[in-house]
């Protein structure tokens, strides 16, 4: 027969774990999905681009309109020649703020804010405040293109508003 002492303790520890059972889920926010490939998703068609545009897109569409808002998801695609197209994060390195396509010169990127300039050919910051972080590439939306033309985004090299 348990003693009283053993009993109090048997009820402390079983308290402790039901205050923390509400935190259990939390511990799938903290650390990152493993296993799970980037979604394929369709872009556009290359024809539907004219050379030297771009086109913005959200990489991973969610379906649901607030959530596709998120600048974290927005990226340019630019088309460079005939079949040649490419994609870079939206969201500048040093700010945060949206960068679009210099459409005077069409092979720079310009942030708005404080004037960082990247090049398309490989989202690399040269002016501006950007170029001075450590991590000068803007994140780049990996995408492939099929015989019919059809581009898709297939995944994304670095870390959105870090670089890579």
């Amino acid at each position: 027969m348990p003693n009283r002492r053993d009993v109090i303790k048997a009820l402390a520890a079983a308290s402790g774990l039901a205050c923390l059972a509400p935190f259990i889920p939390l511990g799938k926010f903290l650390t990152p999905e493993s296993g799970t490939a980037p979604p394929r998703q369709k872009i556009a068609n290359i024809k539907d681009i004219p050379i030297g545009t771009e086109r913005f897109v959200v990489y991973p569409r969610s379906g649901d309109p607030a959530r596709d808002k998120d600048p974290f998801k927005q990226f340019s695609v630019v088309r460079t020649g005939e079949r040649e197209v490419v994609g870079y994060s939206r969201v500048c390195i040093h700010l945060w703020c949206l960068i679009s396509l210099d459409k005077e010169t069409g092979n720079t990127f310009q942030c708005p804010c404080h004037g960082s300039i990247y090049t398309v050919e490989d989202g690399f910051a040269i002016a501006g405040p950007a170029a001075k972080q450590p991590n000068r590439y803007l994140p780049k939306l990996l995408l492939e293109i099929d015989e019919a033309g059809d581009i898709y985004a297939v995944g994304v090299e670095g870390e959105i508003g870090y670089g890579r």
